[in-house]
C-alpha cells in the first residue's frame, strides 16, 4: 500500500516517466497526480481589505489568507498549479504572476483587459499554469495601483534535478558546494516594499488634483515590517551626493527625504501645479512611528548550514533601493529568476519588480547583524532595517532603535542614504552592470524581415502622466471587460499607437527611448515585459537614429553586446536622454503587456500591448470563455498545461 505523497510520486515517476522535479517544499492546500505522474498543486488565496499598521500608522491594507504580505509560495519546476483567488474586497482585482512565462496559458497572466476580465467583489477566478521557469518570482495585483495597498507575495520554483548550476564559480571546496546546493534548494525569501500612510486611491487622486508626479513614501518595509524614521533635515541633506543635489535646486530634499517639486522632477508642470491639493504629511511633514509590538523582521540563520541563499523580491512601487547585510559579502547568482555568472559584492541595487538571489557564507561570529535597505539617491533619502540573526548568537537588546544604529554589534557597508562607508566597496547594479546568463545564452541575429519598433517614452499632458509613444496614454481600465485575448480584432487591438502586432517565430528588437525630442529630459523607467525574457543588447546616450541594430553597430559598436548580454524580464532606461535596445524571440502567442513598473507611471498611462504570435493565436479552453473565470465546464477536462 502506498502511504505517502512522496512515495506515490516516486512510484508514478518510475512507472510512467519523469514529469516534475523530485518532491520538494510546497504551500499547497492539496496535491493531485495525473496519469503521467505530474502533480497539480492546488491553493486558495482569499483577498480581503483590513486594518493594519505595518509601519506604526494604521490604514486599510490588502491581506491574503489573513496575511500581509501575501504568503510565500513554493513549487517544483513544471508543477501544474491551480490557484483559486477569492475577492472579498470592495473593489476589483486580478493577480499577475510576475516573471512566469505562462507558455500556452495566456488566460492566467492576470492582466485585466488583456487576458481576463476583473475579479469583481464576491467573485473568484481560477488561475492554471505550469510552474516555469525555475527561479525567484512574485505575484501581485495588476488592477489600478493596488500593489501600493499590499497585494504582493514571493514565489519560488525549485529547478529540476540535473539543471546546470554556477556553484563552482563561487567555491571549489566540496563541502562548500554541498552546502551551497542545499541552500539554493531551500532559500530564504525576503520581500522589500516601499510604503505610504495613504491608500493608493487617495495617492492617485492627489496626483490628479495637484497635477504633480508625487514621488514620496513613508517607509521601507522588509517582509512587511518597518517604521517611519525622521532624521534631522541637515543629516538628510548631507547624504545627498553633491552632483545630484545640484539637480534639486533651488529647494533640495524635504524632512521626509523626498525629492522636491522642481524642473528636474516635474518639468514645466511644477510652475502651474495646485500645491494646495497635497495634504500635510504626504509630501512633507515627517512624524516618526513604529509598530512597537513587532517592529522588525528577523531573518534567522544557522551557522551549521555554512551558507544561506537570500532571495530578494523588490516589490517596490516607486523606489530604487540598495540592499546589504552588515559584515557579510554576497555572491549574487540569480537575476529575474535566471542563473547568472556569480558576482561577489557587498551591496546590490534593486529596482521595482526585480528579483536577485544571493549566496551568503555564514562565517561571522554568531550574533545579530543589521540588514539595511537604503533608498538610492535618485529616489530620495530613506532606509529600512531588519535583523540577520545567527542561531546561538548574542541577540540585539533593542529592536526599536532609531535610524542611526539599529545594531551596535555590526558595521554597515552603506549609510542611511545608501552611500558606501568603506574604501574597498563593490555595489552590484543588476541592470547597468554586466551579469550574463549561466550557462551562456545568446540571441540570434534577426532576418532582414524581422521587425524593429521604436518606442519614444515621455511625459504627456501632466507631470504624473507618462506615454510609451509620446502621443497617447494607455487607459487605466482599457478593455477590462473586452480582453484582447478573446478578439485580436477588437478596436482596442487595432490601435497602432498602443499595440504592436508580431508574428510567431520572429525576432523582435524594441528600442526604448527616454527623453525623446521634442519632449523634456526623462528620469529612469523600469520597463517590464510579460511572458518572456529578453536580451539587453545595447544602450547608449542621446537619441536613436538608426533603422536597425545592425546599422547602429556599424556606427557605435561600443554601445552593443551580442556576445554575452544580460538576459532579463525587465530593464531600466538611462537618466536624462538615452536608449536601450532589447531583443526577444516570439514563441509564446498571446496579448502581453509592456509597461513601466513604477506604479504611479503605469497608472499614469505608461504601457502598451504586444500581441505576440498574431498568426498563431491561442485557442481558449471553455473554462476560460469570457466571464467563466476558469471554473469547470461540464463534460470537459482541462488539459492545457
Amino acid at each position: 500500500m502506498i502511504s505517502s505523497l512522496p512515495v506515490l510520486l516516486s512510484y508514478c515517476l518510475a512507472l510512467l516517466g519523469t514529469c516534475a522535479a523530485a518532491p520538494g517544499a510546497t504551500t499547497a492546500d492539496s496535491i493531485d497526480f495525473d496519469r503521467k505522474g505530474c502533480r497539480t498543486i492546488k491553493k486558495t488565496l482569499v483577498v480581503t481589505w483590513e486594518l493594519a499598521n505595518p509601519n506604526g500608522n494604521t490604514r486599510m491594507v490588502i491581506h491574503v489568507n489573513k496575511q500581509f504580505p501575501a504568503p510565500d509560495l513554493f513549487f517544483n519546476e513544471d508543477d501544474h498549479v491551480e490557484i483559486t483567488v477569492k475577492n472579498l474586497m470592495p473593489t476589483n482585482t486580478t493577480i499577475h504572476w510576475h516573471g512566469l512565462l505562462m507558455q500556452g496559458t495566456p488566460w492566467s497572466d492576470g492582466t485585466p483587459g488583456l487576458s481576463q476580465t476583473p475579479i469583481e467583489p464576491g467573485e473568484s477566478f481560477i488561475y492554471r499554469f505550469k510552474a516555469a521557469p525555475a527561479g525567484t518570482y512574485w505575484y501581485h495585483a495588476h488592477s489600478r495601483m493596488a500593489l501600493m495597498d499590499g497585494l504582493y507575495g514571493a514565489l519560488h520554483i525549485k529547478p529540476k534535478p540535473g539543471t546546470p548550476t554556477p556553484w563552482s564559480m563561487i567555491s571549489k571546496d566540496k563541502k562548500d558546494l554541498a552546502a551551497i546546493e542545499a541552500a539554493a534548494a531551500d532559500p530564504t525569501l525576503v520581500t522589500i516594499s516601499d510604503w505610504t500612510n495613504v491608500t493608493s486611491v487617495d495617492y492617485l487622486q492627489v496626483q490628479i488634483d495637484s497635477g504633480l508626479n508625487i514621488f514620496c513614501t513613508d517607509s521601507i518595509l522588509i517582509n512587511g515590517k518597518g517604521a517611519v524614521y525622521c532624521p534631522p533635515l541637515k543629516e538628510i541633506e548631507a547624504l545627498i551626493p553633491p552632483d545630484f543635489n545640484e539637480l534639486l535646486l533651488p529647494k533640495g530634499v524635504n524632512d521626509k527625504g523626498c525629492l522636491p517639486f522642481v524642473q528636474s522632477t516635474q518639468d514645466d508642470f511644477w510652475k502651474t501645479a495646485n500645491y494646495s491639493a497635497i495634504p500635510f504629511g504626504m509630501q512633507e511633514g515627517c512624524v516618526a512611528a513604529n509598530n512597537t509590538k513587532d517592529p522588525m523582521s528577523i531573518i534567522k540563520v544557522d551557522p551549521a548550514d555554512k551558507w544561506v541563499s537570500v532571495n530578494v523580491v523588490m516589490a517596490s512601487t516607486l523606489r530604487v533601493s540598495t540592499f546589504s547585510i552588515d559584515n557579510h559579502y554576497m555572491w549574487i547568482y540569480e537575476m529575474d529568476g535566471a542563473y547568472i555568472e556569480p558576482v561577489k559584492s557587498q551591496a546590490m541595487v534593486m529596482y521595482p519588480g526585480q528579483r536577485i538571489a544571493a549566496m551568503i557564507k555564514l562565517n561571522q561570529t554568531p550574533s545579530d547583524y543589521t540588514i539595511r535597505v537604503a533608498g538610492y539617491p535618485g529616489t530620495g533619502v530613506m532606509a529600512g532595517f531588519a535583523v540577520f540573526s545567527y542561531k546561538g548568537g548574542k541577540p540585539m537588546k533593542n529592536y526599536t532603535l532609531g535610524y542611526e544604529v539599529p545594531s551596535k554589534q555590526s558595521a554597515g557597508w552603506i549609510d542611511y542614504g545608501g552611500v558606501n562607508r568603506t574604501a574597498d566597496f563593490h555595489q552590484f547594479d543588476g541592470f547597468f552592470d554586466l551579469a550574463p546568463p549561466y550557462p551562456p545564452k545568446v540571441p540570434a541575429m534577426p532576418k532582414p524581415s524581422d521587425p524593429l519598433h521604436y518606442i519614444p517614452m515621455a511625459r504627456f499632458g501632466a507631470a504624473w502622466q507618462w506615454s510609451m509613444n509620446s502621443q497617447s496614454l494607455m487607459p487605466v481600465d482599457g478593455e477590462s471587460y473586452a480582453p484582447l485575448l478573446y478578439n485580436k480584432s477588437y478596436p482596442g487591438a487595432l490601435r497602432p499607437d498602443l499595440v504592436i502586432r508580431t508574428k510567431n517565430n520572429t525576432w523582435v528588437d524594441l528600442i526604448l527611448q527616454a527623453g525623446a525630442p521634442p519632449g523634456p529630459v526623462e528620469i529612469n523607467h523600469v520597463i517590464h515585459k510579460h511572458a518572456s525574457r529578453f536580451w539587453v543588447i545595447g544602450q547608449g546616450a542621446g537619441v536613436w537614429n538608426y533603422s536597425s541594430v545592425a546599422e547602429g553597430m556599424k556606427v557605435e559598436p561600443q554601445s552593443f553586446n551580442l556576445v554575452n548580454p544580460n538576459y532579463r524580464d525587465s530593464t531600466v532606461t538611462p537618466f536624462y536622454v538615452g536608449w536601450v535596445a532589447i531583443r526577444y524571440l516570439v514563441d509564446n502567442p498571446g496579448p502581453w503587456l509592456l509597461h513601466c513598473h513604477v506604479e504611479t507611471h503605469l497608472a499614469g498611462g505608461m504601457a502598451m500591448v504586444l500581441l505576440d504570435g498574431i498568426d498563431t493565436w491561442p485557442t481558449i479552453p471553455p473554462e476560460y470563455a469570457i466571464h467563466q473565470h476558469g471554473f469547470p465546464v461540464k463534460g470537459h477536462v482541462y488539459d492545457n498545461w
